[in-house]
């Protein structure tokens, strides 16, 4: 039984996290892929110039609040209550004003208005509703026409490139190896046996925690997309990974650190080795 996302980001060591991922730290503490994403995201902030944007599901707001100190015009609200309570605190911190978060749910908004916004950004929301067209479309509706929806998502293809058991998992399905004859079905899985078990690591993501989280495939996205009346015009990967991620457990650090060097939103590569990206459309 999967966790719905809010009740697991509602819990307080969950928003003592999140409070922390968007801070630049040392890369022996946490690798800082939230950082990256949030230059992505500010980097196409700075280029479409939008005149009002609402971030859904803005979590303990630090990334709202760098974008509000950066000059735009920018409102937020999330699902988990004891987040907003977090975000609140720390926007009295940073001397900005309360207002500019509140509670609402990011996959049937109520409290924005339709036609209303210029630009809506999802910074790690979005791939955790149990319904991704009805959000998405429900987005859309709160978005003036031209305008702006900035999401990020989990990359499906990096399952290809991590030699694990995901490996193990996305080549049974493209391959339909459940189809394959008996005497073949044991050859293929003689070849694939190998693919470590990421379970016998100590390194851990959101599929631990049961938590819902969809990944999605960046090679159809544009269609995806198109099919709920939006244009995709750019995708932008982050959170790279040079080599398969067992790699590391045998050093943490000299592994993070490469990993950043690789960064690149706009590298082809992203579509296998970063393990997630960021979606620029337009509603049309």
């Amino acid at each position: 039984m999967k966790t719905d996302a809010f009740k697991f980001f509602n819990k307080e060591y969950s928003i003592d996290e999140y409070t922390e991922l968007y801070k630049k730290i040392r890369l022996d503490i946490r690798y800082p892929a939230n950082v990256k994403r949030l230059e992505i995201f500010i980097n196409l902030l700075k280029k479409h110039k939008p005149k009002k944007i609402i971030d859904a599901g803005c979590g303990a707001g630090m990334p709202l609040i760098q974008i509000k100190k950066k000059g735009f015009n920018i409102y937020g609200y999330d699902k988990a209550k004891n987040m907003v309570l977090e975000a609140q605190q720390n926007l009295k911190k940073n001397k900005l004003s309360t207002d500019l978060i509140f509670y609402d749910d990011f996959e049937k908004p109520k409290k924005i208005k339709d036609n209303s916004m210029d630009c809506i950004l999802g910074m790690g929301a979005f791939f955790y509703t149990r319904n991704f067209k009805k959000t998405i479309l429900n987005q859309k509706s709160k978005l003036k026409k031209n305008g702006r929806l900035i999401f990020s998502l989990r990359n499906r293809l990096f399952d290809v490139a991590t030699l694990n058991n995901y490996t193990k998992n996305f080549l049974d399905k493209i391959y339909e190896v459940k189809y394959l004859k008996k005497e073949w079905k044991k050859k293929y899985e003689n070849l694939t046996k190998n693919f470590s078990d990421r379970k016998k690591y100590k390194l851990k993501n959101i599929d631990e925690e049961g938590v819902v989280s969809l990944v999605h495939n960046p090679l159809t996205i544009t269609n995806e997309m198109l099919e709920l009346g939006l244009k995709c015009e750019g995708i932008y990967f982050y959170h790279y990974h040079p080599l398969p991620p067992v790699f590391e457990n045998f050093d943490q650090l000299y592994f993070r650190k490469i990993s950043w060097k690789m960064e690149n939103p706009t590298d082809w590569r992203g579509f296998l080795l970063a393990s997630g990206f960021v979606v620029d459309c337009k509603k049309i």
